[in-house]
């Protein structure tokens, strides 16, 4: 999903830019974005930035990168 060119439209109705684009900001940036999906439950997307002026450090148990 957060692979370059990923896309669920047709032909010709968009690049497929946007999650790979956002992922690798918030990477940059010393964080996280991760999704969660449930069939007929909805989708949540999650940004987690670290506090300015400090190192990022990984949450105990919190792996949610991109595979």
């Amino acid at each position: 999903m957060f692979d370059p060119f990923f896309t669920t439209k047709k032909v010709g109705e968009g690049t497929g830019l946007g999650l790979s684009i956002s992922y690798g900001i918030v990477q940059d940036h010393g964080g996280k974005l991760w999704v969660e999906s449930h069939t007929g439950q909805g989708t949540t997307f999650y940004v987690d930035l670290p506090i300015a002026g400090k190192a990022p450090a990984k949450a105990a148990g919190a792996d949610h990168g991109a595979s």
